[in-house]
């Protein structure tokens, strides 16, 4: 399995943010409910999704930052439109009013 790609130095800091640590957590684990709720192996979700489940894995896991070409596949993979992977958590309150 190749090394894990590097992040650039001076990106570091747009990674650590509490904003997309935020984003990153509800999306995986909104991949991770959407995959158990067909009964889907992650093998079976980087297929339809057209990846190798390796890098279903690492998306899954939060190891990638998913590109709007990966963003998608995922979308297709799993028949469902872009902001049903967004949606907020049940209960959950806006930070900030539109």
């Amino acid at each position: 399995m190749p090394a894990p790609r590097r992040r650039r130095v001076e990106r570091q800091p747009q990674y650590e943010g509490a904003a997309y640590r935020e984003l990153q957590r509800r999306f995986t684990a909104k991949l991770r409910e959407l995959r158990e709720a067909r009964a889907w192996t992650q093998e079976e979700a980087g297929a339809r999704c057209g990846m190798l489940m390796q890098q279903y894995q690492r998306i899954e896991a939060g190891g990638a930052n998913v590109t709007f070409t990966t963003l998608a596949r995922i979308c297709e993979g799993f028949a469902i439109d872009v902001a049903d992977v967004f949606d907020r958590e049940p209960g959950a309150t806006p930070s900030r009013s539109r």
